[in-house]
């Protein structure tokens, strides 16, 4: 069964112009498709299109950069991390198979902040 999902990108204003991204109702099948499937659809399905690098395989890869801006660019220390409707998944972005109607943030946020995100009502992926 097909349904959607959301995703949202935060650069913050110092790695990117704008400093972030939403692209909503991105096709998924439900139970099945990965946020890794979810970045690839991106490509095809956001305005302008969302481009990642990765390393590894399977249910271990790993992302190392979205847009150009890398994990730990220029060791600055920060590495982007995604959470799935407010909370921070304990398996890879290839690994985690969404649900109809999730959202996916993806923020770039730096080692001392414990890689954990408040949850926020104010933050846009807390967003109806």
């Amino acid at each position: 069964m097909s349904n959607t999902a959301n995703l949202f990108i935060d650069w913050q204003q110092q790695w990117h112009q704008p400093p972030w991204q939403a692209c909503n109702d991105l096709p998924i099948v439900s139970s099945k498709s990965t946020v890794k499937d979810l970045l690839d659809e991106s490509k095809s399905y956001c305005n302008p299109s969302i481009n990642y690098t990765s390393t590894g395989s399977g249910d271990s890869e790993y992302l190392t950069s979205i847009d150009g801006v890398e994990n730990n660019q220029g060791g600055n220390g920060y590495y982007w991390v995604y959470f799935v409707n407010g909370n921070m998944p304990s398996v890879g972005f290839a690994a985690y198979k969404l649900n109809a109607g999730d959202s996916v943030a993806w923020d770039y946020k730096h080692f001392s902040s414990g890689l954990r995100q408040m949850n926020q009502s104010d933050h846009p992926a807390n967003k109806d």
